[in-house]
This record gives C-alpha cells, sequence and structure tokens, in this order.
C-alpha cells in the first residue's frame, strides 16, 4: 500500500519571482536591504506595501530550531482557512508538506539568502490542483543571524509555463 501522503507533486525551486506581487515583494526587500546582506524587521514598513500584505507571511526562527508563525496575510487564510498566526510552522499542514516547509526555511535560515518555490499546493488536499508561488526572503536584527523569514505566496488556478513538465 503506498502512503498518499509521500505521493505529493513537491514543489520546484526557481530562480527568481515570476508572479508581479512576489516580484513586487522582492523588490521592496532588495531596496530596504540596501548594501546589507538582509533587512531587518524593523526596515519593513507595512505602509509602504500595503498591496502585497494579503500575501504576506513572517516566520520567527527559534534559536536551536524551529519556526513559529508570526503573522498571516488575509489572502493566505482564505486560502488555507484557519489563521495559524502564533502556532508552529507546519502546525496545520500535512506532514510530508511540513517537512518541506520546514527544509525551505532551514535552508533560507542557514544560506541567509531568498529562496523561490512553486508547485501545487499538496498541503490541502481539497485545493491540491491550485498552483502556489512562494518567495521567502531572511530579516536580520544582527545582519549576520535570520531570526524572521518574510514570506510571500500567491494562489492560481492555472499551471506556470515550464514547470514541471518542460513546457506546458
Amino acid at each position: 500500500m503506498s502512503d498518499p501522503d509521500r505521493e505529493v507533486t513537491e514543489p520546484s525551486f526557481i530562480d527568481a519571482p515570476r508572479d508581479p506581487t512576489l516580484r513586487e515583494l522582492c523588490q521592496y526587500w532588495d531596496s530596504v536591504r540596501g548594501d546589507r546582506p538582509m533587512p531587518r524587521r524593523a526596515d519593513i514598513d507595512p505602509t509602504q506595501i500595503p498591496r502585497l500584505l494579503p500575501h504576506v507571511m513572517m516566520y520567527t526562527v527559534i534559536p536551536g530550531g524551529g519556526y513559529t508563525i508570526r503573522l498571516v496575510g488575509q489572502s493566505i487564510v482564505n486560502f488555507v482557512g484557519v489563521n495559524a498566526t502564533g502556532q508552529a510552522a507546519g502546525s496545520t499542514m500535512p506532514p510530508r508538506a511540513a517537512e518541506i516547509l520546514h527544509e525551505v526555511l532551514d535552508t533560507v535560515a542557514a544560506e541567509r539568502a531568498p529562496s523561490f518555490r512553486l508547485g501545487k499546493a499538496h498541503w490541502r488536499p481539497d485545493k491540491s490542483y491550485r498552483e502556489f508561488e512562494a518567495c521567502f526572503l531572511p530579516l536580520s536584527t544582527d545582519g549576520a543571524t535570520v531570526d524572521i523569514i518574510l514570506c510571500g505566496v500567491t494562489f492560481s488556478d492555472w499551471r506556470w509555463p515550464d514547470a514541471d513538465t518542460g513546457g506546458v
């Protein structure tokens, strides 16, 4: 018998955001970063990006391991069906989806660099046909240690060209 949680179509890494909303979030992150490796949380001014806020999440990096959801935008809440603010990252996801999320967050925290993903929303079985794109952007109070990860997520009903199929 197969394990349906292991049969998910896992998201792919991409080099840069394709979605216009996520491109705008990344450009904003880059502009407040300046010549530093990462901006601070204090550099992020929500009044400068009100249109992006429904698509934003923030994860607090817990020293010693793990992540807590600090903020969830309304577009994400609407898609997922729950506001998981204050909960552990991945706590509302199936085990394999949570594992994938932690791997991405761990990579962003360790490499201190943005990461971009797209794929099917496999963590929501009732919406697994939907496409998502996400960007994960590190924030650092001291300029060296990632203490918050700013994330943007968008959802779509259509398939991204060239994703997983070589050109569909």
